[in-house]
C-alpha cells in the first residue's frame, strides 16, 4: 500500500529535503479559568468557538483495593469502545484497577488486581482485542510486563487472570500496536537499547522479536497505524530527542528520521516560556493533520513544554521533523531542587482532541491539573482552560511516598475517547475523573 501524507506519498516525503526552521516560536499563554461545573453543550462534530470552550467535570472516583492510606495512581487508558478504563499505580502502592465507564458520569470500579511482589504497575494499556490489557512492572523486582485477561478467554472483569508475562529487563512504558498483535516496550535504562518488539498473538506466550534504537533511556512509544509511523522519545543516553520509524511491517520497525535535541537550545539556557529542548517524554500524532506533538519532562529548573512538529503539514516530513510551535503550562515557573517541587510545572501525559474544525490538546500537567490547549494554529499553541484536580483533598490520608510530592492537584495523564466524547484523567493524589468539553451558550 502507498501511504498518503496530505498530497504526497511517503516515498516522496522521505526523498524530499526540507528547509530548517530558524528562530524561536513563543506560545500565547492566555490566562485559564477553572470552569469545571459550568453548563453548556458538548462539542464533538459541532462548530467550536475556542473562546467559549471549557472543561466540565462529569464524574470522579477514588480507586480502592489496598488498605488506607491512599494515593499513588498513575497511568490511565480507555478502551476503544469507551466501556472501560484501566488505572496503574506508583509511589507506595501496586496493582491495577479496571473501571466501568458505561456511564462516564458515574465511573465504577470493576476490579482491583494486586501482584505478589508488591511491584508498581506504572503503565497500563488495552490491547485492540477486547478482554486484554498490559501492565508494566517497575523494577523493584525482576520484571517487564504482564498480560491480564479480563474477558478475552477465561478471565472476567470481576475475576481477572494474568495469562502472560515477561520477566527480563525493565519496561517503564508499554505500547500495543492499535490494530495488530504486537507490543512495543521501552527499555528505560542507560545501558539498554531503545525499545523491544514482542509478538503477542498468543497472549499466554509473548515472544520477543527484536530490539531497536540507540543506547539510552527511551521513555515513550506512539504509533499511528494510518500513516504507518512510530515515534520513540528518548530522555537521556547516547541520543536525546525523537526517532521516527516506518512500521508498515509492525514487527520490523525501520528508522526513517530523527530530531536531535542536543543540536537545539537547552532549557538551562532558556527563560520560562521560551522554546527549548530536553528530556523528550511523550508524543502523539495529530489524527487529521501531518503533525506530531511531543512533550518534554523536566524535574527541576525551567519546566518542559510541548512542541508541535511539522511532519508533512508544510515543509517537514517523517524523515525531517521540523518544530513549528511551542507552549508551556499556564502557571509555569522555575522549579527548585526540593523533592516536593520536582516536576511541578512541567508538561506530562496528554491527548489530542479534534472538535469540529478545531484541534485541542487535553493534558494532565501535574500541579496545573487538567489543561486544554488550542493547537488549531500549530504555530501558536496556547492554553485556554484548566481544572484543578484537587477534589476530596481534605478527606484523603496519603501514604508516605505520595505525601513527599506536595499537595494536590498532581494530574498524571489525560486520555480522550471519541466513542463517548469523554476525557478521562488520573491524579496521583485524588483518583480518576471524567470530563466533557463543553461550549458555553
Amino acid at each position: 500500500m502507498t501511504q498518503k501524507y496530505g498530497s504526497r506519498t511517503r516515498r516522496q516525503l522521505l526523498a524530499s529535503s526540507s528547509s530548517v526552521l530558524v528562530g524561536t516560536i513563543l506560545a500565547g499563554c492566555s490566562s485559564s479559568k477553572n470552569t469545571g461545573e459550568e453548563g453548556g453543550t458538548t462539542t464533538q462534530n459541532k462548530a467550536v468557538d475556542p473562546s467559549k470552550l471549557s472543561l466540565k467535570k462529569t464524574g470522579h472516583m477514588l480507586p480502592s483495593g489496598q488498605s488506607s492510606p491512599s494515593g499513588g495512581y498513575s497511568e490511565v487508558d480507555v478502551r476503544t469502545d469507551g466501556t472501560y478504563a484501566v488505572v496503574g499505580t506508583k509511589w507506595g502502592i501496586h496493582g491495577t484497577y479496571l473501571v466501568d465507564l458505561s456511564d462516564p458520569a458515574s465511573p465504577k470500579q470493576a476490579h482491583y488486581m494486586g501482584n505478589s511482589n508488591d511491584a508498581p504497575n506504572l503503565d497500563v494499556k488495552f490491547d485492540h482485542r477486547n478482554g486484554l490489557y498490559y501492565r508494566a512492572i517497575e523494577r523493584t523486582w525482576e520484571g517487564n510486563f504482564e498480560i491480564v485477561d479480563y474477558g478475552y478467554s477465561n478471565g472476567t472483569a470481576k475475576s481477572p487472570q494474568v495469562v502472560g508475562s515477561v520477566s527480563e529487563g525493565k519496561s517503564h512504558n508499554v505500547t500495543p500496536h492499535p490494530t495488530k498483535p504486537v507490543l512495543y516496550t521501552v527499555n528505560y535504562g542507560l545501558k539498554t537499547n531503545g525499545f523491544d518488539v514482542y509478538d503477542v498473538s498468543n497472549p499466554s506466550s509473548p515472544r520477543k522479536l527484536g530490539q531497536h534504537g540507540p543506547q539510552g533511556a527511551c521513555h515513550d512509544i506512539t504509533v499511528d497505524p494510518e500513516r504507518e509511523l512510530l515515534c520513540s522519545a528518548f530522555q537521556s543516553g547516547k541520543f536525546i530527542g525523537c526517532i521516527m520509524y516506518d512500521v508498515s511491517e509492525p514487527r520490523s520497525p525501520k528508522e526513517i528520521g530523527r530530531f536531535d535535541y542536543e543540536q537545539q537550545k537547552p532549557y538551562d539556557n532558556a527563560q520560562v516560556g521560551e522554546e527549548a529542548f530536553g528530556r523528550a517524554h511523550h508524543g502523539h500524532f495529530d489524527p487529521r493533520r501531518d503533525l506530531l506533538v511531543l512533550g518534554d519532562e523536566r524535574p527541576t529548573g525551567v519546566p518542559g513544554g510541548k512542541h508541535v512538529f511539522d511532519i508533512g503539514w508544510k515543509d517537514g516530513s517523517p524523515s525531517d521533523p521540523i518544530p513549528v510551535g511551542f507552549t508551556v503550562s499556564p502557571n509555569a515557573k522555575r522549579m527548585s531542587e526540593d523533592y516536593a517541587d520536582r516536576f511541578d510545572w512541567t508538561g506530562h501525559h496528554f491527548a489530542i482532541v479534534p472538535q469540529g474544525k478545531q484541534t485541542f490538546i487535553v493534558a494532565a500537567d501535574w500541579h496545573d491539573g487538567v489543561v486544554v490547549y488550542n493547537i488549531t494554529d500549530p504555530t501558536n499553541p496556547h492554553p485556554i482552560d484548566q481544572y484543578s484536580t484537587d477534589d476530596r483533598m481534605k478527606s484523603l490520608t496519603l501514604n508516605d511516598e505520595v505525601s513527599r510530592l506536595g499537595e494536590p492537584p498532581m494530574a498524571w495523564r489525560a486520555a480522550y475517547n471519541p466513542a463517548h466524547d469523554v476525557v478521562v484523567v488520573t491524579d496521583t493524589f485524588t483518583g480518576l475523573y471524567t470530563f466533557e468539553l463543553t461550549q458555553s451558550q
